[in-house]
């Protein structure tokens, strides 16, 4: 070869452009390693796709960690909502109102019997949250208070969480203690919107509930309830303070999150749909309920 030279220059050609490939190789490697230092691995947990961003809960939890409910919030709810007179049926509602003979919850004249409670001047704090709607015994007749305010028109049949404060007065008290309030009045948590028979149910279940006054609440009672709802609602939030950005998931890892919570998959496996059942989820406590029509969860 050292005596021909074209096979001198085709060797000499030929070993540079092995020489320019070695270079360019070495180059791709060394990029490829370096990208990879900064590229998230593939098995990475649900779990490191979470934001800081603030809790999506009606209350922050900053907020909330400096925030206490008073005696005084507490009061101005309870007044707005209790009864000073409440009246009490001793039938349980096992009376047909028939005014049967020999009925043992009639009185001599043919009345209905039932039990009136009336609160004292003495007092501070009298009254009850009623654990009826209305009361009927023929020549007296009974709505409770709460019933009055937070369903002032008879065709409404729910309220909206949003509309609570307006339908109370717009009182002078805190986030806090309205979200408290709605707590109280629910049955159980999650609850969107409430009917005058869900609130009737969480009176007649609070805890201090007084069984002779047909599941009557007084202010005692009502204050541990708030108390112990406003410190569960701080817990949460404090415990809840960063979110899920779902947006960042893929549909397989926000199937699995759906797969883990126990919900029902009978929607449609859009990334859209997928992420509004989660957070509906995740507001509520539980799955909502798709309008056939206005395809919107309830």
């Amino acid at each position: 070869i050292r005596h021909n030279p074209i096979m001198f220059s085709l060797s000499a050609l030929l070993s540079a452009v092995l020489a320019v490939a070695w270079v360019a190789v070495d180059a791709f490697q060394t990029s490829y390693q370096e990208s990879m230092v900064h590229r998230p691995s593939p098995s990475i947990h649900l779990s490191d796709h979470l934001t800081n961003i603030h809790s999506l809960h009606t209350l922050s939890a900053s907020t909330q960690s400096n925030e206490q409910i008073t005696n005084s919030e507490i009061d101005t709810l309870f007044n707005i909502l209790c009864d000073s007179t409440i009246l009490f049926d001793p039938s349980r509602g096992t009376c047909c109102r028939n005014k049967c003979s020999g009925c043992t919850y009639l009185d001599d004249s043919g009345n209905f019997l039932f039990d009136e409670y009336v609160a004292t001047a003495d007092d501070a704090q009298g009254g009850w949250l009623a654990p009826y709607v209305k009361v009927d015994f023929g020549d007296r007749i009974q709505v409770s208070t709460w019933s009055k305010v937070l369903f002032p028109d008879a065709e409404t049949k729910e309220m909206e969480r949003c509309d609570v404060e307006k339908l109370l007065g717009e009182p002078d008290v805190g986030e806090l203690a309205m979200q408290s309030l709605w707590t109280v009045l629910s049955p159980s948590a999650g609850y969107p919107r409430l009917s005058s028979t869900e609130i009737v149910r969480a009176i007649k279940g609070m805890e201090g509930a007084q069984y002779e006054k047909g599941g009557a609440v007084d202010y005692s009672s009502f204050s541990t309830a708030m108390l112990n709802a406003a410190a569960t609602s701080i817990a949460s939030d404090r415990n809840d303070s960063e979110k899920i950005d779902y947006d960042a998931l893929s549909k397989e890892e926000l199937l699995q999150m759906v797969e883990e919570r126990g919900m029902k998959t009978n929607f449609p496996k859009m990334k859209r749909i997928i992420i509004e059942e989660l957070r509906f989820w995740d507001a509520n406590g539980r799955q909502g309920k798709r309008h056939p029509v206005k395809n919107t969860l309830s």
